[in-house]
């Protein structure tokens, strides 16, 4: 691990860099100098997605722990960790997130973020709604935490990706400074970091 950025981001970048899809790293950046996009198709994407919601869940070191639970007073939520999947379409992220509690059994939510496209770039704004999709006896009560986790997974991923690919003159990781999501999946731009800027400027709006 580099400056806090997951091996499997790092692996991949290198993977992308032997095969010519990515140039050499670049020297350090000045500041809001911008990257090569780099892109991801659906399984890529899901595949990152898992790592960063398991180490938003605080899990950065291998473990055979297959799902996470949450608990709030007397109600339990299994979330996993393992089948977590990301679609992507022109404009729209979708996360489905398999989860079971003694009430309903095995269940999906489903998280859609739209985002920017091809024809309609929106550089890091991304808006969903504040109750996702799924049987409502776990929505009333883990919907905006399963967005909020969804969201996490986003971000972690997007960032990762971004940071594995160089640092800025200050020695800081770039951040993500534009998503779009096509049919042909996600595309990433990385730049290198404004001196008053935080780790990304990824926003969200939550419509009720």
């Amino acid at each position: 691990m580099t400056d806090g950025v997951a091996p499997e981001y790092l692996r991949f970048v290198a993977a992308e860099r032997r095969a010519d899809r990515l140039p050499a790293a670049p020297k350090p950046m000045a500041e809001g100098e911008i990257f090569k996009p780099v892109s991801l198709e659906d399984k890529q994407a899901s595949e990152f997605f898992r790592v960063a919601v398991r180490r938003a869940s605080g899990l950065f070191r291998p473990s055979k722990r297959t799902e996470v639970v949450w608990v709030e007073g007397e109600n339990e939520l299994a979330v996993s960790l393992t089948g977590l999947q990301v679609q992507i379409a022109d404009g729209l992220i979708r996360v489905t997130l398999p989860v079971r509690c003694d009430q309903t059994g095995d269940a999906v939510i489903e998280v859609v973020f739209a985002v920017g496209s091809d024809k309609e770039p929106s550089g890091l704004y991304a808006s969903t709604y504040r109750r996702p999709n799924g049987p409502a006896l776990i929505v009333d009560t883990w919907g905006e935490a399963l967005v909020a986790f969804a969201w996490q997974g986003v971000l972690g991923m997007v960032s990762g990706v971004a940071g594995a690919l160089g640092k800025d003159a200050r020695g800081n990781v770039l951040v993500p400074v534009e998503l779009t999501a096509s049919k042909r999946g996600l595309q990433i731009v990385p730049m290198a970091r404004h001196r008053f800027a935080g780790a990304s400027g990824l926003k969200l709006r939550v419509a009720p």
